[in-house]
């Protein structure tokens, strides 16, 4: 069957939409969507058919696109991911711009990412400012795989570690930390969209902020006397996480940072 009329037949399925269709197939046949768009009249070979409908029942069981394309674009970077990996969200690009305001005309700072993931916050920092020490950690060490692998494709110095949260950091100071730690409750993981994502990146107790209370308690030891901490966090934890980030570092300087869509996605402690 001819790529277009292939393409017609899952359009009026109305499953998924249209673009979603045509990178699967992309994927599928191996190439890119500028084939499809140039070659509309060539044949798709019967193999290539079983494994484009493989990749759609998936899609329709709620596989993130990124994780059946291995690879998710994120602050004009292209990333390689997978299933032990989150998938980088637009959103989080935020916290990489206020990291690099934060960094500019500054040099030879210490910068931690704890809980990297694949490596897109701290590389794309780091991708934009050659000029500071990077350290990114993480308790996963597939998900360190993928981060390394990430920092040799856009070639970033940044040197990795496997640790829950600072408990294999060597003592030292740092003037700016960057985390997206897990943040969501139990009832929130029942959300379709990312059922196929790491559990152990995404859940964090009853009211998602255990992982943030621990990084709060561990934190004072490893801060510079002037200090930049940006956290991602749920829209609705705004005021909670405030509390905290007072309770532990009731000196610092707290501002909350708009994502995209005007909602409440970043915390900044500052001193």
């Amino acid at each position: 069957m001819q790529i277009l009329q292939y393409l017609k037949n899952f359009y009026q399925l109305k499953q998924l939409g249209q673009s979603e269709i045509d990178h699967l197939l992309a994927l599928a046949l191996h190439k890119n969507l500028n084939y499809l768009y140039k070659y509309p009249e060539k044949i798709i070979p019967i193999s290539c058919q079983k494994k484009f409908v493989k990749l759609y029942q998936k899609r329709l069981n709620n596989w993130p696109l990124a994780y059946l394309q291995k690879n998710k674009e994120f602050y004009n970077l292209n990333f390689f991911v997978n299933k032990h990996t989150l998938v980088p969200r637009p959103d989080s690009e935020i916290l990489v711009t206020q990291a690099l305001n934060y960094l500019a005309n500054k040099k030879n700072l210490n910068v931690l990412d704890i809980g990297t993931g694949s490596g897109c916050l701290i590389i794309s920092v780091a991708k934009n400012n050659k000029n500071q020490n990077y350290l990114a950690t993480d308790i996963s060490k597939d998900a360190l795989k993928v981060a390394k692998k990430n920092a040799r494709t856009h070639k970033t110095k940044i040197k990795f570690l496997s640790s829950n949260l600072f408990t294999k950091i060597p003592r030292q100071k740092f003037a700016l930390i960057i985390a997206n730690l897990p943040y969501l409750t139990k009832e929130q993981m029942l959300e379709p969209s990312i059922k196929h994502e790491p559990k152990n990146s995404l859940v964090s107790g009853k009211d998602g902020l255990r992982h943030y209370e621990k990084f709060l308690q561990q934190v004072q030891n490893y801060l510079n006397d002037h200090f930049c901490l940006l956290l991602e966090m749920d829209p609705q934890q705004n005021k909670d996480l405030q509390t905290l980030a007072k309770k532990y570092l009731p000196n610092s300087k707290i501002e909350i940072i708009k994502d995209l869509n005007q909602q409440n996605r970043l915390i900044k402690i500052s001193h």
